[in-house]
């Protein structure tokens, strides 16, 4: 089932990607050189949105978790994750964000969810990761099972919880990216995604969001990969419509 609905260049992305490792590894460095390198959100990642009976979110993953992109941490992906929670739902949130930039599905796996504090139950863990294992042209294979084996351990820490688990991002819409750096990255990231949605669509209480349609205007930051304040928002939006039109945030609401 892991492979079904992958096209040849799916199949074929990761074996060009290596084969083309120092034009692409060159065309990375002019990439970066041509936008700053922005850090992550300064800390503490955390906070709370007062109201009655409050939730708990949990972000887990790369820079996109880190707030990279953003000089607040409260405009960063799981704070207006939290924000759009609050008006769906009615109530409360307190949220908390972990991970660095720069890790892979297996570096969240191993180094990070172990930081978790287990004395505090999420309702609602948002994971966004695999973009650096999409970069990195880590096998698609290898990345969406260290994926499935982190939905498989946050709910077994946390049985009670809706898992959200992001999309890769759209690379093939990235203009900041020179081709064919920007094709292969795409490739990449779709095989593993291709692979590990039907896996986590199977499960009740997870679920992954659809790829984003198109990215509007002003939605990455300076260096044109990363989102923006305004970015974080519209990404935030649209996933919990996409979460709250497939009922699983419907238990949630305030009676």
């Amino acid at each position: 089932m892991s492979g079904e609905n992958l096209t040849l260049w799916h199949r074929i992305a990761r074996p060009v990607g290596l084969g083309l490792g120092p034009l692409l590894l060159a065309q990375g460095r002019w990439a970066r050189s041509h936008g700053p390198r922005l850090p992550n959100a300064p800390k503490p990642w955390s906070g709370t949105i007062s109201g009655r009976e409050p939730l708990h979110l949990l972000g887990l993953g790369d820079s996109t978790i880190a707030g990279v992109g953003v000089d607040n941490p409260m405009n960063g992906l799981t704070a207006q994750f939290a924000k759009e929670l609050y008006r769906y739902t009615g109530r409360g949130l307190t949220w908390d964000s972990i991970g660095q930039r720069g890790i892979t599905a297996e570096d969240l796996l191993k180094d990070y969810l172990p930081e978790i504090d287990q004395t505090e139950a999420p309702d609602v863990v948002l994971v966004s990761i695999g973009a650096n294992d999409a970069k990195n042209m880590v096998s698609p294979r290898r990345a969406a099972t260290a994926i499935d084996i982190v939905v498989d351990r946050l709910h077994n820490d946390f049985p009670s919880a809706s898992i959200i688990v992001s999309s890769l991002p759209a690379f093939h819409l990235f203009r900041s990216l020179p081709q064919p750096l920007r094709s292969v990255m795409a490739g990449n990231g779709q095989a593993i995604e291709r692979r590990v949605r039907p896996r986590i669509e199977q499960r009740h209480y997870a679920m992954m969001l659809p790829p984003p349609p198109h990215y509007p205007p002003h939605f990455f930051a300076e260096d044109g990969f990363h989102p923006s304040a305004e970015g974080y928002a519209i990404w935030a939006e649209f996933a919990v419509e996409d979460v709250a039109s497939r009922g699983l945030l419907e238990h949630l609401r305030a009676g």
